[in-house]
């Protein structure tokens, strides 16, 4: 073989394996958005956007931006939570099986925003309100239980999503912002380090919605560590005294409840 052929070869040879690596890094970043967007309004009830994705095949890595889940209806900001960065390690090999293994998954810079308001003098916040899609609760009419029942099966027969294994998911420089305008409320509270194991759509994994109830548990408990049993517990008893015409009895005997 001359020279001009073997380079001849040389170039097609890298202008496939480059088109390969770009379809696979093309697909990843397709199954990725898909699984977060589809996972996230199934488990959140809400809906999600996914900003940038940025896959490497080379070095089995993804590195996700600018994630946003909407708010509730009736509260100021657009989100309810925004994440910054994500970056994720998988393994390489499982692209080509039923189940993409992840070794691990760092969720950095999230943010939860938490509102209190008034509505029709009923008090309301988007926590409280916002449930993780979980175990259909006590108040579910049976209409509602079996719909929901109805959606699951089909889901599992027009199942398109690989299913995925994350091997360890830790949640690192997460706040909440805490805002409630007639509270006088504004205050940013920073929440703790939190890590995960064995997370998925697998048997025997921990699902994406169990996760989220233990965030969101650990969540209520820091709102009520830092604001309720806090500093502002005194500001906020002060208000109270100012809102008898503003918010129905049971609420106002609910708030000083909590504040007393």
């Amino acid at each position: 073989m001359n020279k001009k052929k073997f380079i001849i070869l040389s170039l097609v040879f890298l202008s496939l394996v480059f088109l390969i690596l770009d379809f696979l890094s093309y697909r990843v970043d397709k199954i990725v958005k898909n699984l977060i967007i589809d996972q996230g309004n199934q488990v959140l009830g809400q809906q999600v956007s996914v900003g940038k994705i940025d896959t490497s095949i080379l070095g089995s890595s993804i590195k996700i931006s600018n994630i946003e889940v909407k708010n509730l209806d009736g509260f100021k900001n657009k989100n309810i939570i925004q994440i910054k960065n994500i970056n994720a390690n998988f393994v390489l090999t499982s692209l080509f099986k039923d189940t993409i293994i992840i070794k691990d998954i760092n969720i950095d810079g999230a943010t939860l925003y938490y509102e209190v308001l008034i509505n029709n003098k009923e008090v309301k916040d988007n926590v409280s309100s916002f449930k993780p899609a979980g175990k259909n609760s006590a108040g579910s009419s049976a209409k509602e239980i079996e719909a929901s029942k109805e959606l699951e099966t089909k889901n599992q027969f027009k199942k398109k999503n690989k299913d995925f294994l994350i091997n360890q998911i830790t949640i690192n420089n997460t706040k909440i912002n805490a805002f409630s305008e007639f509270l006088d409320i504004n205050k940013d509270i920073n929440l703790n380090k939190m890590s995960f194991n064995n997370v998925g759509t697998v048997e025997k994994s921990t699902k994406f919605k169990e996760v989220l109830q233990m965030v969101f548990t650990n969540v209520l408990l820091s709102i009520n560590n830092e604001i309720i049993q806090g500093d502002l517990k005194n500001k906020i008893k002060d208000k109270l005294k100012n809102l008898k015409n503003k918010i129905s009895s049971e609420s106002l005997k609910k708030l000083e409840k909590t504040f007393r």
